[in-house]
């Protein structure tokens, strides 16, 4: 019988998930709003960086449809990992 390496990461990380939930539950419940607002500003920053960092290349600034296909690309690669992944589970 074959280990497979991913399913030994998300069994792993699904552990490690199921133990830091045993802390972060209580808090998540008792202040929602702020954890709402760390998690929107948190991701607004990524998305900024990132729209800055891509600004600075050439490539990227001189071709902008460049990045919606390689966008357009990896969400296709990244829906068909899933629905692989998803099939050999079952």
């Amino acid at each position: 019988m074959e280990i497979d390496p991913i399913l030994e990461i998300e069994k792993k990380i699904r552990e490690l998930h199921d133990e830091a939930s045993k802390y972060t539950k209580p808090v998540l419940q008792r202040y929602p709003l702020i954890f709402a607002f760390l998690l929107t500003f948190s991701l607004a920053a990524i998305l900024h960086g990132f729209e800055l960092a891509t600004d600075e290349m050439s490539l990227f600034r001189d071709n902008p449809w460049l990045l919606i296909i390689i966008g357009s690309v990896t969400l296709l690669l990244t829906g068909t990992l899933y629905k692989i992944l998803e099939n050999d589970n079952k």
